[in-house]
């Protein structure tokens, strides 16, 4: 273990980025856009200068979404959606994947203790992933599953609720969230965006693109650096963790040789390098069975509360490393005027590693490291065939996805073993170690998923104000991996790597998925619709499972409900925009951690409850004066099991589903003014985003049973509401430079954002990982075009 702390370190100190190492990561593309023009004859360029077509005075901006992948008004998209624009993104500071549930309600985002860079998306009650399986919400970019979560130079963020995979992509029970990158104009623009603030903030982003031949070839780059310090200190060494620093690099090619054919290439470019996440123990369980450790563990509980959330005590080394690189290619035929061929394929390649301390505390009692070098390759391939006829519009595609990865050292941990763990694994060492003793544990394994789909989607206009949906599709997902755990006691040699005839574990799974809707117009300003969806996520395999029915646990399964209605009037001057769906989810199979009886301790994952969602969505825009607007974004959801059992913690049916508040609201009330003479515009928001109490583990609510009760101790947290405020001043004198001045969790909240439950386990403790603390920054922007 010291040389895997050595390597921690090196990592940990590695010089932080700044303005020049997007330069230097900037070369990885120059190829690409060199490629682009070198080979082509580079033709004058007029600088073009264009007119933004921004709403007047006193209206709502258009909304514009590619929910049902084709350009759409908001309003006429029968399911819930929640659409980002560009505009709002800069507005309220969204600068990475955490800050989106503050604009999209409906959608909740848990971290991991150990890394804030993992995070779990959930919507409607579901998005853990077990095992193998892919989790309940999956993210696009640029229509290619998890290829980049980078927050710039983004045309939009759309969140989709409910199951997908009629229309494209994978398959999902709980919904998709969109992100959409801007792509190469026929003119010449971009920006330069740079920020100082407190923890010592320094951001750089970029953006230029513009024409090579005209309208024939355009490229577009663009790059991000973020860096702040930590904000959490760990006692136990000195160093500052929870820091920021990670850059980005993206460059889009847009090839248009003729009518009726488009080619957009993507390469981009993720690095991070930071220190790790400070985790703070939350609890400790009053029954672990050994007495010195739990009067230390005591002791180290109560130097916590008494110190606070932001200063920690942690003997391992934390840091998280992640270099991650990728391809995408899309491309368009229109064969004629009715039928289009369309063409997604993308290869991405990760590689990275990361180390935390799982107890936070002095002692060696829960400590992993995923040494650097772990590597991840992701491939997919999706065609479509779209066409329209009069009143029917249909899409019928293919889609492809593999996962790979090679055998590779999968974590390096440090655990305590108490004496009777100990007497069952090597009754000599129980009497050697009578308190206990850390032991080190190693695994090897290797991974490689699949899935294949085929489906499609009919949307027919059966009268002038009734539209019939109907979409099918056929999913099979393959999974298989190999994984070897050794437990070095104490005296024996470490293991180098996995033995040549090691287990393995492999299953196949297959689900028929659809959905059917109706969607009515009552006039250009108001419509109705009403949808059922069946989603379904893949089964998986336990393979350290411990009998033959634990091996493998199978799908689960939603069927959603959901009605809704959309639409904008007006009273007197005011202009207002709505829409409020309600949903009831039959949720069945679902996938859960069991607790087996055994000593040690351990886990598997199976279909262990059923349950319920029900809830309503709420989204209104209102431009109540020339200068004045607000919006209001809420969604409320009552999410309960119907059964779920553990061998160990007994009945938990009265638990609430993890990672599902109750109520998720944001309010944004926004002034603008425009200032005499030449002197541009002031604007200032606030906005504000309240969430109620959840659990963040499944098991949170006693019954009776001992265990539960520990449980529940750390699985639940409460609400909180989050203030962020920003004042914009934009086309500076009639120039393109605007400054902008903000403040992130105004008053200083603390809230926790992740957790990690040990609590019923042989280690008997809870962390908590909390959101940054409050933050200045001021903004300074040049754009042209």
């Amino acid at each position: 273990m010291i040389g895997a702390q050595a390597d921690g370190e090196e990592n940990m100190n590695q010089p932080k980025f700044g303005a020049g190492e997007v330069v230097r990561a900037a070369r990885k593309v120059g190829l690409f856009w060199l490629c682009a023009s070198s080979c082509l004859t580079l033709p004058s360029i007029a600088l073009a200068q264009t007119t933004s077509t921004a709403p007047a005075a006193n209206t709502l901006e258009e909304v514009v979404v590619t929910a049902r992948r084709r350009e759409e008004r908001l309003q006429d998209v029968p399911i819930a959606v929640v659409a980002v624009s560009e505009r709002q993104l800069e507005e309220k500071n969204i600068k990475n994947v955490n800050d989106l549930t503050v604009v999209a309600p409906g959608l909740s985002i848990q971290n991991t203790t150990g890394n804030r860079n993992n995070v779990t998306y959930s919507i409607r009650g579901q998005g853990q992933a077990f095992g193998q399986n892919s989790p309940g919400v999956v993210a696009y970019f640029a229509e290619v599953p998890d290829f980049s979560s980078a927050i710039f130079d983004l045309q939009s963020v759309q969140v989709l609720k409910g199951p997908q995979g009629t229309l494209f992509g994978r398959n999902t029970t709980g919904g998709a969230v969109l992100f959409s990158p801007q792509r190469p104009t026929e003119t010449l623009s971009g920006y330069v965006v740079g920020r100082v603030g407190d923890l010592n903030r320094h951001d750089l982003e970029f953006a230029v693109g513009g024409p090579i031949i005209g309208d024939k070839l355009m490229v577009r780059v663009a790059g991000q650096t973020l860096n702040r310090d930590g904000y959490t200190k760990n006692l136990y060494n000195g160093r500052k963790l929870d820091d920021e620093n990670r850059r980005s690099v993206r460059a889009s090619v847009l090839l248009r040789p003729f009518d009726g054919f488009e080619n957009l290439t993507i390469y981009q470019d993720d690095e991070v390098k930071e220190s790790g996440s400070g985790s703070s123990l939350a609890f400790v369980a009053p029954n672990i069975n050994n007495a010195p450790i739990l009067s230390q563990l005591q002791g180290y509980l109560a130097a916590q509360k008494a110190r606070g959330p932001r200063v920690i005590n942690a003997s391992w080394p934390d840091y998280t490393v992640l270099d991650g690189h990728g391809i995408l290619n899309s491309t368009s035929l229109r064969l004629t005027d009715h039928i289009t061929l369309k063409n997604i394929v993308s290869n991405r390649h990760y590689t990275g590693g990361q180390s935390y301390d799982l107890d936070s505390t002095p002692l060696d009692l829960l400590n992993v490291t995923n040494p650097p070098g772990k590597k991840i390759e992701s491939t997919t391939e999706e065609f479509q065939i779209q066409a329209s006829w009069n009143a029917v519009n249909t899409v019928v595609g293919y889609y492809r996805e593999n996962t790979k990865s090679p055998v590779n050292v999968g974590f390096d941990t440090k655990q305590f073993f108490s004496a009777p763990v100990l007497g069952a694994l090597a009754p000599p060492l129980a009497l050697a170690f009578p308190n206990g003793v850390a032991i080190q544990a190693i695994a090897y394994g290797n991974s490689s998923n699949s899935s294949e789909a085929v489906f499609g989607q009919v949307d027919w206009k059966a009268t002038q104000k009734l539209t019939l949906t109907g979409g099918i599709r056929r999913t099979e997902d393959y999974r298989r991996s190999f994984s070897q755990t050794f437990l070095v006691l104490p005296g024996q040699p470490v293991p180098t790597g996995p033995t040549a005839t090691g287990p393995s574990s492999s299953g196949v799974f297959k689900a028929t998925t659809w959905n059917v809707a109706a969607n009515y117009t009552f006039t250009p300003n108001l419509s109705a619709y009403a949808t059922v969806r069946r989603g379904y996520k893949s089964g998986g395999f336990n393979g350290t499972a411990l009998s033959a029915a634990d091996k493998y646990f199978q799908p689960e399964f939603v069927t959603d409900h959901e009605v809704g209605v959309k639409g904008q009037t007006t009273l007197g001057d005011m202009h207002f925009r709505y829409a409020v769906d309600a949903f009831y989810d039959d949720y069945t199979n679902i996938q859960r951690f069991i607790n087996l009886p055994t000593t040690p301790a351990s886990t598997v994952t199976r279909n262990a409850a059923s349950g319920s969602i029900k809830g309503l969505d709420v989204d209104v825009a209102a431009q109540l004066a020339a200068h004045f607007d607000v919006s209001l974004i809420y969604t409320y959801m009552d999410a309960s099991y119907d059964k779920y059992e553990d061998p160990v913690q007994g009945d938990l049916t009265s638990s609430r589903f993890p990672n599902t508040p109750k109520h998720q609201l944001t309010l944004t009330p926004r002034f603008t003014y425009d200032l005499a003479g030449d002197w541009g515009s002031l604007s200032a928001l606030a906005s504000i985003y309240y969430q109620s109490g959840m659990a963040l583990d499944p098991a949170n609510k006693p019954n009776g049973n001992p265990a539960v009760a520990l449980s529940a101790m750390g699985a639940n947290v409460p609400g909180y509401t989050r203030v962020d405020l920003r004042v914009d001043w934009r086309d500076i004198r009639q120039s393109p430079v605007s400054a902008a001045f903000y403040v992130r969790n105004a008053f200083d909240k603390d809230y926790v954002v992740g957790s990690n439950n040990q609590l019923s386990t042989q280690f008997g403790v809870g962390t908590f990982l909390y959101g940054a603390p409050r933050q200045v920054v001021f903004e300074l922007r040049y754009a042209f075009h």
